[in-house]
């Protein structure tokens, strides 16, 4: 099952994000009701503390207080697992707040965690976790990085411009940064730990 989160930030046009995609269920997350229906979506719920404003009108709201562990998108992302989805899509929640940005690639792990593969995606960026081995498409005009998170991982990479072979990444070195795939796909192995897999939009 896909669920589609959408968040109050988003850098470019939702429509363009989500094109060509298809979702089970759409959840928006606090403020960013318009921009779902601007995007021709009907949401199945609105979850938030809507600490900015009031909450919008809906038939179907989760409101929630300003003070607690969750930020508005984590919210979302149990919602959806809770109703049986194993594949997100968290469209925007990069840049804008540093914090808030941070928030969710660690939210990418907890969705990975709990059994469900989550991507976090605008216009010129997405993110997403790898654990143990995984085939990536090209995607032209990116660049292909990898990050060690929770923790320093030992990784193979082959189709890309720098390949290397049972080497650790540190979590507290970026040397997998900026690479590129050079054939259709790459292949990342995580033999241990876990990486953060991100594509950047060259400018």
């Amino acid at each position: 099952m896909r669920a589609l989160i959408v968040t109050p930030y988003i850098e470019g046009k939702l429509k363009n994000i989500i094109i060509g995609q298809e979702f089970d269920l759409v959840i928006c997350a606090d403020a960013s009701l318009d921009a779902a229906i601007g995007a021709g979506l009907t949401p199945n719920v609105v979850i938030g503390d809507f600490d900015h404003g009031n909450a919008p009108k809906f038939d179907s709201i989760i409101r929630v207080p300003c003070e607690k562990d969750d930020t508005d998108t984590m919210l979302c992302v149990k919602h959806a697992i809770l109703h049986g989805a194993d594949e997100i899509f968290i469209a925007g929640g990069i840049g804008g707040r540093l914090d808030h940005t941070i928030a969710n690639v660690q939210t990418l792990a907890y969705a990975e965690n709990h059994g469900a593969r989550a991507v976090l995606s605008d216009e010129k960026n997405v993110a997403f976790i790898i654990k143990g081995s995984a085939a990536i498409p090209k995607k032209d005009g990116y660049y292909f990085s990898l990050f060690a998170v929770g923790g320093d991982a030992t990784v193979s990479i082959a189709g890309t411009k720098y390949e290397i072979e049972n080497k650790t990444l540190s979590a507290a070195f970026p040397l997998g940064v900026s690479n590129e795939i050079t054939s259709d796909k790459a292949i990342v192995t995580a033999h241990s730990g876990t990486l953060l897999t991100v594509f950047s939009k060259k400018e």
